[in-house]
């Protein structure tokens, strides 16, 4: 199995830390020249509680982009968090896993060069 590659990969922060994303890896087309891409979804126990967050061209794109909206989704707990919402309205208000990637993004290129406050990147676990 010298071409065995993995498929999925589940992302995590620290050694034991919870999951916060999973990344799998799909190949379109012709068999000798794939179309690959990377699909993210945030991590939850089942599928049916997944959610997208994109596809990216590339692995570490999609661990980047996996690693923004972990951050992005703390941001924003915190903000919710600091306006005393109660958990039913959080829920209400709580915008996509793509949305909050992309607000996010636009959030650090304003304050700044890109990377400037960006936390420490992500660790990677290999999965099934």
């Amino acid at each position: 199995m010298a071409n065995a590659q993995p498929t999925e990969w589940l992302l995590s922060q620290g050694a034991l830390g919870t999951p916060y994303a999973v990344i799998r890896r799909f190949a379109f087309g012709d068999a000798n020249r794939p179309d690959v891409w990377f699909r993210v979804v945030t991590w939850a126990p089942r599928s049916e509680g997944r959610e997208l967050i994109g596809w990216c061209r590339t692995l570490e794109a999609a661990a980047a982009v996996a690693w923004d909206h972990r951050c992005a989704a703390e941001s924003w707990r915190h903000h919710m968090a600091k306006r005393r919402s109660d958990p039913a309205a959080m829920a209400a208000q709580r915008p996509s896993a793509a949305e909050l990637v992309r607000f996010y993004r636009a959030a650090l290129t304003a304050q700044g060069p890109p990377g400037a406050l960006r936390p420490p990147g992500p660790r990677t676990t290999m999965g099934r």
